[in-house]
């Protein structure tokens, strides 16, 4: 929606030792003491934002906007996961998360988490 952001709202980071192949955007999981993997066909912990030498900066809280896959999830309340693609699906055994906004053309999701 035009001239409303959430961006910054109740965000937060950490930095994680990254375990395989990993890119900016990736849903990921827990793969290890205090290390991130891909996440795939699982619930996610946050976003990766950026990779270096070995250790992820992981977004785990606030606004985000994920790829999704399979069927639009409707603004409100919604369990996700991660799919074997590392995008958003509707999941019974994700994690609950508040849908924003749904980009059908983008196949795109706004997420509060």
């Amino acid at each position: 929606m035009k001239g409303v952001s959430l961006q910054g709202y109740n965000s937060k980071y950490v930095t994680m030792l990254v375990k395989g192949e990993l890119k900016a955007g990736d849903l990921v999981a827990m793969g290890g003491n205090n290390t991130v993997e891909k996440a795939v066909n699982k619930r996610f912990v946050g976003v990766a934002h950026a990779i270096r030498d070995g250790y992820a900066l992981v977004q785990t809280g606030g606004f985000a906007v994920l790829g999704y896959s399979g069927n639009a999830p409707a603004v409100g309340f919604a369990k996700m996961q991660a799919d074997a693609n590392a995008d958003a699906v509707l999941n019974e055994s994700g994690g609950e998360v508040l849908v924003t906004e749904v980009d059908t053309v983008n196949k795109s999701v706004g997420i509060l988490f």
